[in-house]
């Protein structure tokens, strides 16, 4: 089994060294690796130079999404192995994962991804609750399973891959991971989580970082439900939320985390009208029946929803 490995990379050159040689230094090594430099600005190039990869330049920043498909373009494998520029792979790593591919109808395998870095607030926080990790379980996900492979660790099928139609890059570097694993599950194929496959993120963060990256985290979940038909009731929900957070971290003695709490709602309402007003914001959604509810106050829900545009 042959195994094309990419790492989708965009300024994140600090990072490379370490994912890099963990790749190339697998128990079951891939037959090539490739560097998807994403318009980088920093010093990439340079630093791919020094190893035995293949890179693969876009001349500007198009997003993750538009770098894993210009992986899978170039690729010359049938199973296509993704490595985030700043996750480090466990020697076994890609071994572990091709182990699930004796079934025909597995289109994708992933592995768990544990925090490195938990010492500051901001890491502490995305350690708690951005965490990617699916557990110690193996999981085998098909038909309408609730449960989607991450894109930080995982070897697809390319013709799978390639029947779903790639990835979309509307998404840019959220929710493509998602949206492909429900392409690949409605078509028919499983998806398999092996908790043996370990790599680690070495991501650091700060407070500034945190919120923005857990507001881009959550976009498209919010969007998919109808959270931006009306901004009054994001932002409502975006300090409902963090009180929320306050007296879970209060309980957990986690008193440390309580800045991000307190400053999220504010960056996050800021972020929401900032997108509500730009020229590129997107058509409102008609969510699932139901999948709208959370942005109501319960006591209102019944009279607030006949408020919904279009009801």
């Amino acid at each position: 089994m042959k195994i094309s490995a990419y790492i989708p990379c965009y300024n994140a050159a600090k990072y490379l060294p370490a994912t890099i040689e963990a790749l190339l230094n697998q128990t079951v090594p891939p037959a090539e690796l490739l560097l998807i430099d994403d318009g980088s600005t920093d010093n990439t190039p340079e630093v791919a130079a020094k190893y035995p990869v293949r890179v693969l330049r876009h001349e500007q920043n198009r997003g993750l999404a538009a770098a894993r498909n210009t992986a899978f373009a170039g690729a010359n494998c049938e199973f296509v192995a993704a490595m985030d520029a700043d996750v480090v792979a466990d020697k076994d790593w890609l071994e572990r994962l091709a182990e699930n591919f004796s079934d025909d109808r597995v289109a994708g395998c992933g592995g768990r991804l544990l925090e490195t870095h938990r010492e500051t607030a901001a890491d502490g926080w995305r350690a708690l609750h951005m965490s990617q990790d699916l557990g110690e379980t193996r999981i085998e996900m098909a038909g309408d399973s609730p449960k989607r492979l991450g894109g930080f660790g995982s070897i697809y099928r390319r013709s799978a891959v390639q029947r779903a139609g790639g990835y979309d890059e509307r998404f840019r570097t959220n929710f493509e991971d998602v949206d492909l694993c429900e392409r690949l599950l409605r078509g028919g194929y499983k998806l398999i989580f092996d908790p043996r496959a370990i790599a680690r993120h070495a991501r650091r963060d700060t407070l500034l970082s945190i919120m923005r990256t857990s507001w881009r985290w959550e976009f498209w979940s919010h969007y998919r439900r109808g959270g931006y038909n009306n901004i009054a009731l994001k932002i409502l929900l975006n300090f409902r939320f963090a009180r929320v957070l306050v007296w879970r971290h209060l309980a957990l003695g986690r008193a440390s985390l309580l800045g991000v709490d307190c400053l999220l709602p504010w960056f996050h309402s800021y972020s929401d009208l900032g997108y509500f007003f730009s020229r590129t914001r997107l058509p409102q959604v008609t969510p699932v029946p139901g999948a709208s509810d959370l942005y109501y106050p319960w006591p209102f829900r019944g009279s607030m929803r006949r408020q919904e545009p279009g009801k």
